[in-house]
């Protein structure tokens, strides 16, 4: 759409101002409501592309608390958590059920490494960021994993409304499927959506590195934004986290490998692969994949902490793709 308007051919500039000849005036009066006109239109069509384009911007969130649905169900107690071994091949399970020791400190060359990750935080988080989220290159987070199978076990931290589960599971068709969601509202979604698929596991709490409970405001676009770590805490739902070692040994781990660790809780990540590497429990996972969010503003140097894990990571892991401070899958080093 081009905006014109006319202008007198014989009108000009003086001392006194804009001089519009009789003759004219009426044209000129027609131009400048012909401009408001487009002006107003513009300006209507810029606020219609902006509402539009924050619906799909997964940086915009609707900070205004939603229905939290609590629900009481065994699925949100730990001790509902039984092992998968029984529903494991015996190819997948390991014989020693044994768990190696962990290097604690990290060695001049790793800290080397690590202060430079932290150094090039702005660059690398700007760059990440930008590259996943253009286009079409963000599902690569479903699409890369074709190493899944029938036989697989996949781990889903952070389910969600499914998005990621949904995806992952109409194109491999994983044997196993467990999702955790500690959020009553999505996990209900999650039950209705998956009640006729008998592969899917699921559970209504989070992982952390210790037990606890908090109460939060559900926001985001249904609660998909929700997180203790963006000064979220004193709401009326009830969130239940557990700890990380404690559920994945009730699972059955270490005596069987998970294919897919897949972790994607809005800052619980931190504390969940700290958790798994410390323990030593982390060479248990064939696969891991997680989503970094190192900007919530409760959560303790999320820089300085995501670059201590990418050290400890390598020890037992590379890396399969990267979208650094975003998202990123990582495969055991004995992986082909």
């Amino acid at each position: 759409l081009r905006c014109t308007y006319p202008v007198s051919e014989r009108g000009g500039w003086t001392s006194d101002g804009l001089v519009v000849e009789k003759g004219n005036r009426m044209r000129a009066q027609q131009g400048l409501k012909l401009a408001l006109v487009c002006v107003s239109g513009a300006a209507v069509l810029w606020l219609w592309v902006s509402w539009s384009r924050s619906l799909n911007d997964p940086t915009t969130l609707t900070m205004k608390s939603q229905p939290c649905g609590n629900i009481t169900t065994g699925l949100s107690r730990i001790e509902s958590v039984s092992s998968l071994l029984p529903k494991r091949s015996p190819k997948f399970k390991n014989q020693e059920c044994a768990v190696p020791n962990q290097v604690r400190k990290l060695s001049n060359k790793e800290k080397h490494l690590k202060s430079r990750c932290v150094e090039n935080f702005k660059r690398d988080h700007a760059r990440g960021a930008g590259e996943f989220w253009k286009g079409e290159t963000q599902y690569i987070r479903h699409k890369h994993h074709r190493y899944l199978t029938s036989q697989s076990l996949v781990l889903d931290i952070g389910g969600n409304k499914g998005e990621d589960a949904d995806a992952m599971i109409q194109a491999y068709h994983p044997g196993i499927y467990v999702i955790l969601e500690p959020i009553s509202s999505l996990f209900t979604l999650l039950v209705e959506k998956f009640k006729s698929n008998e592969n899917v596991v699921l559970y209504n709490f989070g992982l952390a590195a210790k037990d606890s409970k908090f109460y939060v405001n559900v926001l985001g676009h249904g609660g998909d934004a929700t997180s203790v770590f963006e000064g979220n805490k004193g709401g009326n739902c009830e969130l239940k986290v557990f700890n990380t070692t404690n559920f994945i040994y009730r699972l059955g781990v270490p005596c069987l490998d998970i294919d897919l660790i897949t972790i994607n809780c809005e800052g619980c990540e931190f504390e969940i692969l700290e958790t798994l590497i410390s323990s030593g429990l982390i060479s248990k996972f064939r696969h891991v994949q997680f989503a970094t969010h190192p900007l919530l503003s409760h959560l303790e140097k999320p820089v300085q902490r995501y670059c201590e894990i990418q050290e400890r990571l390598a020890r037992t892991h590379v890396i399969d793709y990267q979208f650094k401070f975003c998202w990123e899958t990582w495969k055991r080093k004995d992986i082909s």
